[in-house]
């Protein structure tokens, strides 16, 4: 402590003046016997009852106003610690705040808080730092990460939009928060930029770029155990589940539970009585060590109404509870292709099924001799390919265009059957009108026309095509151009219908007529059909976090674990509706009246990941600049004029005159007795 805060506090000393004072005058008088005393009602001195504290209520007021004063004098030299601004120059800041809202930070802290609560408190200390002129942009390192609020000047709105905040079961995305806190803040016109990010790092390392990110709340890192279900699947009979552990102590002990959350109906042969809700009709060990397991239950029931949940506590309760999704079979593609005619030189299955097993994805291809004349027999699939077809039928046309309406992928390669068209069929809806097939000078497709196949797309520049359908008279009505051969006519064609899609190209993928089926290029097409496949028909179980598209006019509603979840704008897809699910459990989802369900579950990642220290791998980070002592002055002040109108008031309603006068007239006739 210096000489000047010492000083200052040595008024406070004073506060011992006037009771000091008090017992001075306090002193013991001579007694001597007085025989006839005892005929007279004893009278207490009146030095003892000068000595004694009038008003002890005003006397408080006055002691704490002299112990304000001393800490008053004092600042700015004593300070509260909190987080604040330490401005360099003196001038405004722009200032990012990066809050993770990740599962992770649903930990609680030894101070019985948790991670968030502690992260967005450090927020309002920083926006209570801040002053006129200052820029603040909010961003949630949830994946993916967002701008909750664009750098603005309004600070009220900043405190709003951090009210507005909750924690949520998404996956942690640093980088991505990261670097979206710096472009929110690098065009700003601010000379002093910062981006404070409030996690437990329980993630990727983060990347370097201006401005350095401070990491000021040690608290926030500090290791947990906790278990959590991960995932449960129904297979069969039989209930399978995942189980992520960030220690081998949060898995002692405990076992995992099938309960049933809604009623659920037993097996026909079970022979017992329907469960109550809550019941646990199964139950296992768990394995006393980190890292994911999984295990297996045979229920006595089996129902859409059951949770696998973790007997015991932990750090995060929220996540001791996961809904038993029903077995999910994998995306099922159907292939329309002549044997005789696509299969490779060497012989066996045809390129385009050879292609989908290369690619190695989970899904499921199933041959085609001919195109359903019913829709209910292609519902099972969500994507179809036809290699070099001949007209469909009315029938054939009919089914295919109501399932492309619900939401199927369809991809037409044209070939040399495009001109045979027979009477009374057509390729509608790929094309209208008649098509020829035709040889061509063109060498292969334009590179730039591409390029949103990636990488992969450059190998169609060189196909060598021995002939190509013309497309260019054969338009139908509402589809666009999405790539097109070096001498400029079309190559590839997409139109949607309802929430389907119906894509054509001008080349079948036989090797016979063209290297179109033998480049990376195919198989990043094959990629690309399989991928709006996947975002039409929607996942069935999915991560927290993951978006789910539809198509731009397509009626959606979602309902969640906490009532109708809003459409957001994903980064890439704004033509499209998305909703982004933040929570596990079961999602109701209707889309143009037809419902369905949808699971949301946990990355196990963000368990196992356990929070950490910035280290040399995160580049401009660093942990202090940002924690420092805060003037308290203001608030002492207040203080100190409030214990001011106390005392005023005390002396505005008399409190201590009637009782003086109350005391000098009953003097008298007592020592008149």
């Amino acid at each position: 402590m210096s000489f000047a805060v010492g000083l200052a506090l040595a008024v406070a000393v004073f506060v011992v003046a006037p009771l000091m004072a008090h017992l001075l005058r306090r002193s013991r008088a001579d007694e001597r016997e007085f025989p006839p005393a005892h005929l007279v009602p004893a009278v207490e001195p009146v030095a003892r009852q000068r000595s004694r504290l009038e008003d002890r209520a005003l006397f408080g007021v006055r002691a704490a106003m002299i112990v304000a004063l001393a800490l008053l004098g004092a600042t700015p030299l004593v300070r509260c610690s909190r987080l604040s601004i330490a401005r360099q120059s003196g001038g405004s800041v722009a200032l990012a705040i990066v809050i993770d809202d990740s599962l992770s930070m649903r930990s609680l802290s030894p101070s019985g808080r948790s991670r968030f609560e502690l992260a967005r408190s450090g927020a309002r200390d920083l926006l209570a730092a801040a002053r006129e002129g200052d820029a603040v942009a909010v961003v949630l390192a949830g994946a993916p990460a967002r701008l909750a609020l664009s750098a603005t000047t309004d600070l009220d709105a900043a405190r709003r939009a951090l009210a507005s905040l909750e924690v949520s079961d998404r996956p942690t995305d640093l980088v991505g928060a990261v670097q979206l806190a710096r472009s929110s803040v690098t065009p700003l016109p601010h000379v002093d930029r910062r981006v404070v990010l409030l996690s437990d790092f329980a993630g990727a390392s983060i990347p370097s770029g201006e401005p350095a990110v401070w990491a000021p709340l040690a608290a926030l890192r500090k290791a947990v155990d906790d278990c959590a279900v991960v995932s449960a699947v129904s297979h069969g009979r039989r209930v399978s589940a995942t189980i992520a552990c960030s220690s081998a102590q949060a898995a002692r002990g405990r076992s995992l539970e099938l309960a049933v959350s809604t009623k659920a109906a037993p097996l026909p042969d079970a022979g017992a009585p329907p469960a109550k809700t809550g019941e646990v009709v199964a139950s296992a060990k768990l394995d006393a060590r980190a890292g994911e397991q999984s295990v297996s239950l045979e229920p006595s029931i089996l129902g859409a109404g059951l949770d696998a949940q973790l007997s015991g506590k932990d750090a995060i309760a929220e996540d001791d509870r996961a809904p038993v999704a029903p077995e999910t079979q994998s995306l099922g593609l159907a292939v329309l292709s002549d044997m005789a005619t696509s299969s490779a030189t060497t012989g066996g299955a045809t390129v385009v099924e050879q292609a989908l097993e290369a690619l190695a994805l989970d899904v499921g291809v199933k041959p085609l001799p001919s195109l359903p004349d019913d829709r209910k027999e292609l519902e099972r699939f969500s994507a179809l390919v036809l290699d070099d077809p001949g007209g469909l039928g009315p029938e054939a046309r009919a089914a295919l265009v109501e399932w492309l309406e619900h939401g199927g992928v369809a991809l037409a390669l044209l070939g040399p059957r495009a001109e045979s068209v027979q009477l009374g069929t057509s390729l509608e809806p790929f094309v209208s009108g008649a098509l020829s097939w035709t040889t061509t000078k063109s060498s292969g497709v334009d590179a730039a026309s591409v390029a949103w196949l990636g990488a992969p797309g450059a190998s169609l520049s060189s196909l060598a095509p021995r002939g190509r359908v013309r497309l260019e008279a054969a338009l139908p009505p509402g589809a666009k151009v999405l790539a097109r051969w070096d001498d400029g006519q079309p190559f590839m064609l997409e139109k949607s219908l309802g929430r389907g899609l119906a894509l054509t190209v001008s080349v079948p993928a036989s090797p016979d007529h063209s290297d179109f089926g033998l480049r990376p290029g195919f198989l990043a097409l094959l990629e690309h059909v399989i991928e709006q496949a996947e975002r039409r028909a929607g996942p069935r179980r999915s991560v927290a976090g993951t978006p789910w598209s539809f198509p731009p006019g397509t009626r959606v509603e979602v309902e969640g674990p906490r009532g109708p979840l809003a459409h957001e704008t994903v980064a890439g897809r704004d033509a499209e509706r998305a909703f982004v699910p933040g929570l596990v459990g079961r999602y109701r989802v209707l889309v143009e009246g037809a419902a369905e369900q949808r699971i949301v579950t946990l990355d196990p990642a963000e368990i196992t990941t356990a929070p950490r220290e910035p280290d040399q791998s995160d580049e401009r980070v660093v942990t202090s600049g940002v924690e420092s002592q805060v003037d308290a002055s203001s608030e002492i002040a207040l203080v100190l004029l409030g214990l001011l109108a106390i005392e005023l008031g005390l002396r505005a309603f008399g409190r201590l005159a009637p009782r003086r006068r109350r005391r000098r007239d009953d003097r008298p006739a007592a020592l008149a007795r």
